[in-house]
């Protein structure tokens, strides 16, 4: 038990020792606040940042990289409606980096990945220009649509 000074009444240090525990709990809500926001305006940014070093066909293994890191980046910050799809995307690229061309399921796999990562692009590449304006597969600005007839 700890002992207090005399001139500190015992009600004056619990309230001290709840104001710490309030304190703790309010640096724990910022720090969960510093998060990086979900939303489609940011989602937007970054992808907008990102665009030109997706679209660019990797020519290395270290190109591939690269994909993957922008992939990790967009799927920290998409929205939950496309987070999904754009991992899809990124694990396709990782497979593609570990793939053992002597091996033929190893290759075999990628391929199997691939084929199920078709439906991912193509929601994430739609999600992408109704939300963006942007076209997933060449990083070219697209024509949104008007909703008014």
């Amino acid at each position: 038990m700890k002992l207090l000074p005399r001139c500190v009444p015992k009600s004056a240090a619990v309230v001290g020792q709840i104001g710490v525990g309030l304190v703790a709990v309010a640096l724990l809500g910022l720090t969960a606040c510093a998060e990086t926001p979900r939303t489609a305006t940011n989602f937007c940014r970054v992808l907008t940042e990102r665009i030109g070093d997706i679209t660019t066909p990797p020519a290395s293994n270290a190109d591939v990289q690269r994909i993957i890191e922008h992939y990790n980046r967009l799927v920290e910050v998409a929205p939950l409606e496309v987070e999904a799809d754009l991992t899809s995307l990124r694990d396709l690229f990782i497979a593609a980096s570990q793939v053992n061309t002597d091996d033929e399921a190893s290759v075999q796999a990628v391929a199997d990945a691939a084929y199920r990562a078709e439906l991912a692009a193509e929601d994430a590449g739609v999600y992408v220009g109704a939300t963006c304006g942007l076209d997933l597969s060449t990083g070219l600005a697209v024509q949104v649509p008007s909703s008014s007839p």
